[in-house]
């Protein structure tokens, strides 16, 4: 059977609106007869390319996410990603809330590459920068590490602290092994005061 029949009898298995990258039908047959059955499958329509090596059947009804997109990407290659501290702290008010640009954080190689029109850019960065991954401590500390210790002043401390909830407050005060000393020292200085401000009210 030829790799293009191969590669149809592949995706046929897959569920609808699956996801599926070039690796993963490598074993079909050569690396440029693969490339080149994969592109005419999108030339005709029969397949969307979300991205570089990253496939689904043809349709125009997906939203294909710039972090569900790095996402999958990322770990085809073994790799995990979060979301920049760039952009959370677009998000919590902490910077101008210029155009916003599609960056992520990556454990593993910097990289950037084509999704829909639009660039997607993977920055490398330490295992301890993302350890927490989106949750929302994780935003907080990706942000405020983000804006370096010059620029990262109690009332962005305080601002981004106010997104979280109480439990969230006492997780915290916990991971400090998760931030730099001069974070630790600041985001705990800036529980402390408010702490001690709820008592004296």
């Amino acid at each position: 059977m030829s790799c293009h029949g191969d590669i149809l009898n592949f995706i046929s298995t897959l569920p609808t609106n699956t996801w599926f990258s070039t690796q993963q039908v490598l074993n079909l047959g050569t690396r440029e007869a693969i490339d080149q059955c994969l592109y005419r499958l999108v030339k005709c329509g029969y397949l969307t390319r979300i991205a570089w090596g990253l496939f689904t059947l043809g349709t125009n009804e997906q939203n294909f996410e710039p972090l569900a997109v790095a996402d999958f990407k990322a770990q085809i290659f073994k790799k995990k990603v979060a979301i920049h501290g760039l952009n959370i702290a677009r998000q919590l008010g902490l910077v101008d809330a210029a155009q916003d640009q599609k960056l992520f954080s990556v454990h593993g190689v910097s990289s950037a590459f084509q999704s829909m029109k639009r660039e997607i850019s993977l920055k490398s960065y330490s295992p301890r920068k993302i350890a927490l991954g989106d949750s929302p401590i994780g935003e907080v500390i990706s942000a405020l590490w983000f804006l370096g210790e010059k620029n990262c002043d109690n009332a962005a401390v305080a601002k981004a602290l106010s997104t979280l909830n109480h439990e969230c407050i006492q997780e915290l005060t916990q991971s400090a092994h998760l931030m730099p000393g001069w974070l630790t020292r600041k985001v705990r200085f800036n529980i402390d005061y408010q702490q001690w401000h709820w008592r004296t009210q």
